[in-house]
């Protein structure tokens, strides 16, 4: 968890660069001026539109999609520019140029750009690939409803034991330990458990315990 965090975070801080460089280009897109800074990475072609809904957003895509590899096969070698084909369609040129930026990375070989924000066809529009049937749901019997719901009921049960008996040896521990507190990893030899099992329990089930402070890096005490 705390590895996870740590990646969330610098993720958080990439997607903010590259927030900042979408807002530039799209300006210097509507405005006609050449971009100059480094283009940003677009994993799906209508990303940019805030207001539509899930739903809406997706039959977008596939409507821009239509219309621009129609417009790309009727250009032919010339190829189109963003810009012009944004015009046509009556489309944002960011979201135009968002869809160009992953579809040569979704279609290899198919588009290929030819300049500054303009692209070519090349052979024929990729085909569509069938979309994989769902499973149907299986009926169960009147019988196999409490036996199942019982399992999970006894696990969830036995979990909580559990954790309720380690939340009870920590609390002992520390407690024994004095003002000092103890370290996790002391306190991990000493209860025979997992280092990172008792990081994680001490930034998530252990926040639920007023009286256990931090007093150092990785190093916890019980207040009176």
């Amino acid at each position: 968890m705390l590895n996870l965090e740590e990646k969330k975070a610098a993720l958080q801080r990439e997607l903010g660069a590259l927030n900042a460089q979408l807002d530039d280009l799209k300006r210097r897109l509507i405005s006609g001026s050449p971009a100059t800074s480094a283009h940003p990475v677009a994993t799906k072609a209508g990303n940019l539109v805030k207001s539509a809904s899930p739903k809406t957003a997706k039959a977008r895509r596939g409507e821009l999609k239509s219309a621009i590899f129609s417009a790309l096969e009727k250009a032919g070698s010339s190829g189109v520019k963003v810009l012009d084909l944004a015009k046509s369609l009556r489309a944002k040129p960011a979201n135009v140029y968002a869809w160009f930026h992953a579809a040569t990375k979704r279609y290899p070989g198919s588009i290929e750009k030819t300049g500054a924000a303009a692209y070519k066809l090349i052979g024929k529009p990729p085909e569509a690939k069938p979309k994989k049937a769902k499973p149907g749901k299986v009926k169960r019997g009147k019988s196999a409803k409490p036996i199942k719901a019982a399992t999970k009921k006894t696990k969830g049960k036995a979990r909580g034991n559990a954790r309720g008996a380690l939340a009870a040896k920590i609390v002992a521990t520390l407690q024994a330990a004095g003002p000092s507190g103890m370290t996790v990893k002391d306190l991990s030899t000493k209860l025979n458990t997992g280092y990172r099992n008792l990081l994680v329990w001490f930034v998530t089930t252990g926040k639920g315990y007023p009286a256990i402070k931090k007093i150092a890096p990785a190093t916890y005490s019980m207040t009176s």
